[in-house]
């Protein structure tokens, strides 16, 4: 679907490794040595053969992107243009990102990287004011796409389709194998809604499921020894519980509620039947083809080749794909911002714009990749450098986190009481997750943005360990110690807790969450007990957080954007200048650091490294546990929710 001339060219590269040919002298009869001693020259060889070998290739790739790559960059700087008549297209694959996705190492000469939340709301908003834009077609892949970020997107969709134009969606099935609700929530934003004659549309409802797996860490010995503070604290019950326990079903079901809610409130609308009638298909979860145009879910059982020709021949008069101009939505909107920027030099108020997106830990070294990781070390220094540029006049930080370490939270909620010290007003725009620490770092903002599905607060403390002795005693490992202090064996998996090992832990559980109740009291400007009474570990939608007085308003960063600009003197986010902070790489550093990376790698294990970049993708999720383990303190102000 939509292939053809819209495909972007790739130059072939060959790589051959040529293999150098060695030759022996003819052997003398000499004294045979020992093994040993034979072997060692042989390994010593090796190694050294091995290392010029990498070096050689490292060198190469090096050469190749400082000459090579620059001519397939595209030439941003060369005065882009469009088409005077052109259709958008957009992809959703693999869910809505944040931030941009890093260059692959695999193909590093892409052409252009998937476009972020921001960058399709900003593009479909100028492309609604644009009369050279006719419409924008969709081509919907599998992928988990979280409600909160399709919220965002809907509501861009909805402001350009008021413009008049046309905007389509097309995908061989909407939730094949899952998922089906939230990626029909984005495609019931655009005016058709197109599907193959063999697809389905899966709309179940929510679901949360949480797994208990006490019975099974008895069974091999392992005992988790996590404490909480306070009762909807529930990070890890599913590894001490056996079962979910009152507060955490209550916390759950209400936030499945309040999803309903929202849901119902925003598809029966775009698609012009009522709640009960949308609640009654999802009551019966799954339809055929014919089944989900009859219902009115979709509203052409067609091909893709079909919208195609529909579309050329409402643009150009002709059903000839090939007459039609074709621009991908990303492409649209980097062109469009460089002519923006370039209209008024130097005249917009710059604005900050900070992502705080990840489990927030005190640096990206994690062992386990940065995709994840919201390091304090870059995020804090990244607010103080825009403080202290004069032409800034405010911060926005969007958070997307989980949480993890309060010493980390607090360093990035230090640096933006720094800001605001300095006189620069913090606004903070909540996307899908802005929980247990990632509310620490947004305690101060002088307002907060979240969206109705955003999970926020869970303002509590956990902390802990697993003890393996059981499952040593069970595989016959006898450990022995010899230690000097009476509390040594803290850390140690080795042991459960004792007493006074116990003691101290729920006493830095206490601080913990004393604090995290004082640093929210202040930025709130609540009394503590009133704090208290709504924390306890409890996660609330973005909707509820409002009604308790956790954000000041419901809105995406666009509006977070547009509150911004008037505070600054702008009508609304056109107006600003937004810098994102720190700077992002271009490709060519990018491509850089990552040959330096692999470089590194390689040359430190070889081949073993490839296989465990490999294995921690396949078994990230379960690897992720193990993370506390390691650092049991980093996962204190962490909740480790998702929600398909």
């Amino acid at each position: 679907m939509f292939g053809g001339r819209y495909s972007f060219l790739m130059p072939r590269r060959n790589f051959r490794q040529h293999r150098p040919f060695y030759s022996n002298t003819v052997p003398q009869a000499v004294t045979q040595p020992k093994m040993k001693w034979r072997l060692l020259p042989i390994i010593w060889l090796a190694l050294k053969r091995m290392a010029m070998g990498l070096g050689f290739l490292v060198m190469l790739n090096i050469l190749v992107a400082l000459i090579v790559l620059p001519a397939f960059l595209p030439k941003e700087t060369a005065a882009p243009s469009l088409p005077d008549e052109m259709v958008l297209f957009l992809k959703f694959e693999d869910g809505l990102s944040e931030l941009p996705s890093p260059v692959s190492f695999a193909d590093p000469f892409s052409a252009s990287s998937k476009p972020t939340v921001r960058d399709i709301v900003e593009a479909l908003d100028r492309a609604r004011d644009d009369a050279r834009v006719k419409g924008i077609l969709a081509r919907m892949y599998d992928g988990y796409f979280d409600l909160a970020k399709v919220t965002e997107v809907r509501a861009a969709l909805k402001r350009f389709r008021e413009s008049g134009k046309f905007a389509y969606i097309y995908s061989s099935s909407y939730g094949e194998g899952g998922g089906g609700l939230s990626r029909y929530y984005l495609a019931s934003a655009f005016e058709e809604i197109w599907m193959q004659p063999l697809g389905i549309v899966s709309i179940p409802g929510v679901g949360m499921e949480v797994p208990f797996a006490r019975e099974t860490l008895d069974k091999l010995g392992v005992q988790p020894q996590f404490f909480q503070r306070k009762e909807y604290k529930t990070a890890y019950e599913s590894l001490t519980n056996k079962a979910m326990s009152a507060a955490n079903r209550e916390e759950l079901g209400a936030i499945v509620n309040d999803i309903r809610f929202e849901l119902l409130e925003r598809i029966p609308e775009d698609r012009g039947m009522s709640g009960a009638a949308f609640e009654k298909l999802v009551n019966q979860g799954l339809f055929t083809a014919p089944e989900a145009e009859a219902a009115g879910l979709i509203t052409h059982m067609d091909y893709g080749d079909v919208l195609l020709d529909k579309v050329a021949e409402m643009v150009t008069g002709e059903p000839d794909p090939d007459a039609l101009e074709i621009v991908n939505l990303a492409h649209y909107g980097r062109v469009m911002e460089k002519k923006a920027h370039g209209l008024i030099p130097g005249g917009k108020p710059k604005v900050a714009l900070i992502y705080t997106v990840g489990a927030i830990m005190p640096s990206g070294d994690g062992g386990f990749g940065d995709d994840g990781i919201a390091a304090a070390d870059e995020i804090a220094p990244a607010i103080l450098d825009a403080s202290k540029d004069e032409k800034v006049k405010a911060i926005v930080l969007r958070v997307d986190s989980p949480g993890g370490s309060p010493a980390a939270s607090e360093s990035i909620l230090r640096a933006v009481e720094k800001a605001q010290e300095r006189g620069k007003p913090v606004i903070v725009s909540m996307g899908s997750l802005a929980a247990s620490g990632g509310y620490w770092v947004s305690a101060y903002a002088d307002k907060i943005y979240a969206l109705p599905t955003t999970l926020t607060g869970s303002i509590g403390v956990v902390g802990g360990k697993f003890s393996l002795a059981g499952l040593f005693d069970k595989v016959g490992v006898n450990w022995e110690a010899i230690s000097w202090g009476k509390n040594a064996g803290l850390w140690s998996a080795n042991t459960p807790f004792s007493a006074s090992e116990a003691e101290r832990i729920n006493a830095m559980l206490d601080n913990v969450y004393d604090n995290f109740i004082a640093r929210v009291a202040k930025g709130r400007k609540m009394d503590a007990a009133a704090v208290d009474k709504i924390a306890k570990g409890r996660v609330w939608s973005g909707r509820r957080a409002l009604e308790v007085g956790l954000v000041d308003e419901l809105g995406g960063l666009d509006d977070a954007l547009d509150y911004t600009a008037m505070q600054v003197g702008a009508e609304d986010r056109s107006g600003l200048n937004v810098a994102v902070y720190p700077k992002p790489k271009t490709p060519l550093e990018q491509v850089l650091e990552l040959l330096d990376t692999q470089a590194q790698a390689s040359m430190r294990m070889g081949r073993m490294a490839a296989l465990q970049e490999r294995a921690l993708e396949v078994f990230g999720p379960a690897l992720a546990w193990m993370r506390v383990q390691d650092n049991p303190q980093d996962y204190m102000t962490y909740d480790p929710l998702r929600i398909e």
